[in-house]
C-alpha cells in the first residue's frame, strides 16, 4: 500500500515539473519576444498550493458518510453545471463562474461529484449491475441533465468525456458489455444525426469537417512545428521560440511546449508519468476495502487516462480540436484543483482502508 502510494506521489511531482518547466519557458517567452506581462507560471504555482491545501482537506474526508450523502453528490454535480448558465459569456460560452478576473470552470469539480455518486451508486446497486436496466438504462438516464446542461454551455468535448468515462465505471461496476457496445452505437448514429441535421454550432460543425477532410488547422500545424522543432532532446527550458505562437499553448496545446523545450524525450517521460499513475492507482484501489472508494479510485483512473488521450489525440491530429487539458500539468486551475481534491478522496480512502461502509 504505502508502496504503491509513494509511485503514485512521485509520478505526481514529476508531472508538477513538467508543468513548471513548460509554464515558466512559456512566461519567459512572452516577456522576452512580446514585451508582454505574463503570469501563466505563478498562477500555476498558486493553483498547486491551493490544489494541495484541497488534498489536505479531503484526506480527511470520512468513508462511512459517502453512502449516507450519495444524493447530495448528484444535485451538487447538476447545480455546479447550472451556475455558469447564469454569467456572462467568454468567446461565446457560458462555462465558467466568474469572480472579478478570475474564473472557475465548475463542470471540472462537478466530475469528481458525478464519480461519487456513480461510485455509491454501483455499490448500492451490487447485485443488480448486470441487468441492463439498473446496469445501464437508470444510470445513464440520471446523466441526463448533465449532458445537456454541458451542451447548452456549449461543451461538447466535455459532455463526451464524462460519457465515456461514467460509461467505462459502469463497466467496471458489473455492466455488461453487449448492452455498453449497444449505447455506443446509438450514441454513434445519433452522433451522425446532428451532424447531418445541423445540431451542432457552426464552430463544431466546421472542426469536425476539417477533420473528416483531412485538413490540418492552424493550431494544430503551429503546435506540430513547435513539437517539430525540439526534436529528441528539445531546446532546453526558456530557449524556445515557436511554442510563443500557439493559441491556448498555457492548456489545451501546453504539449506543444514540452515537445519544444524537453523534446521527444519529454512528451515520452510524460505519457509515461500518466501511465505509471494510473497503473499505482489501480494496484492502490485493489487494497482499499471501501467499495465506493475503490470505484471512485477508478473512475477517477479512468477519467484522467480519458484526459490524456483526448489532449495527446488533438495535439497528434487524431482527433478534432477540443478543449481538454493535460491533468497536473495544464494551467487550468479548475482542472488543477479538482484532480487533486479527488486525489485526496483516494488518499483518505488508502488512510482509512481498513474501514468498511
Amino acid at each position: 500500500m504505502r508502496h504503491n502510494m509513494t509511485i503514485m506521489l512521485f509520478t505526481i511531482l514529476i508531472l508538477f515539473s513538467i508543468g513548471s518547466i513548460a509554464l515558466y519557458s512559456l512566461s519567459f517567452a512572452r516577456e522576452y519576444y512580446l514585451s508582454m506581462n505574463s503570469n501563466v507560471f505563478t498562477k500555476y504555482i498558486t493553483y498547486i498550493i491551493l490544489g494541495t491545501f484541497a488534498l489536505l482537506i479531503f484526506i480527511y474526508f470520512t468513508p462511512k458518510n459517502l453512502e449516507k450523502y450519495y444524493m447530495l453528490f448528484y444535485i451538487l454535480s447538476v447545480v455546479l453545471l447550472i451556475f455558469p448558465l447564469f454569467f456572462r459569456p467568454i468567446n461565446g460560452a457560458r462555462r465558467w463562474i466568474i469572480f472579478g478576473e478570475s474564473t472557475f470552470q465548475s463542470s471540472e469539480l462537478s466530475k469528481i461529484f458525478l464519480l461519487l455518486f456513480y461510485a455509491t451508486y454501483i455499490k448500492k446497486n451490487s447485485q443488480k449491475m448486470s441487468s441492463f436496466s439498473h446496469g445501464l438504462i437508470i444510470p445513464l438516464l440520471l446523466l441526463i441533465p448533465h449532458i445537456s446542461l454541458l451542451i447548452a454551455e456549449p461543451d461538447l468535448s466535455t459532455s463526451v468525456l464524462i460519457f465515456l468515462t461514467i460509461l467505462s465505471l459502469l463497466y467496471f461496476g458489473g455492466a455488461k458489455l453487449l448492452g455498453i457496445l449497444s449505447i455506443l452505437g446509438s450514441m454513434g448514429g445519433l452522433a451522425i444525426f446532428s451532424i447531418k441535421y445541423g445540431f451542432l454550432h457552426s464552430y463544431q460543425l466546421s472542426r469536425l469537417k476539417n477533420f473528416l477532410e483531412g485538413q490540418i488547422s492552424w493550431q494544430l500545424q503551429t503546435a506540430l512545428n513547435a513539437i517539430k522543432s525540439g526534436g529528441i532532446i528539445g531546446s532546453g527550458p526558456a530557449l524556445g521560440t515557436l511554442y510563443i505562437k500557439v493559441p491556448a499553448a498555457e492548456s489545451d496545446f501546453i504539449l506543444a511546449i514540452v515537445g519544444e523545450t524537453l523534446g521527444y524525450i519529454g512528451i515520452f517521460v510524460l505519457i509515461s508519468s500518466y501511465i505509471v499513475l494510473a497503473f499505482s492507482l489501480i494496484r492502490v484501489s485493489g487494497e482499499i476495502k471501501n467499495d465506493i472508494l475503490r470505484y471512485f479510485t477508478w473512475g477517477y483512473a479512468t477519467l484522467m487516462l480519458f484526459h490524456v488521450v483526448f489532449n495527446v489525440g488533438v495535439v497528434s491530429g487524431v482527433f478534432p480540436v477540443t478543449g481538454i487539458p493535460l491533468p497536473f500539468v495544464s494551467s487550468g486551475g479548475s482542472a488543477l484543483l479538482s484532480f487533486l481534491s479527488g486525489l485526496g478522496i483516494i488518499i483518505s480512502g488508502i488512510l482509512n482502508y481498513q474501514q468498511e461502509i
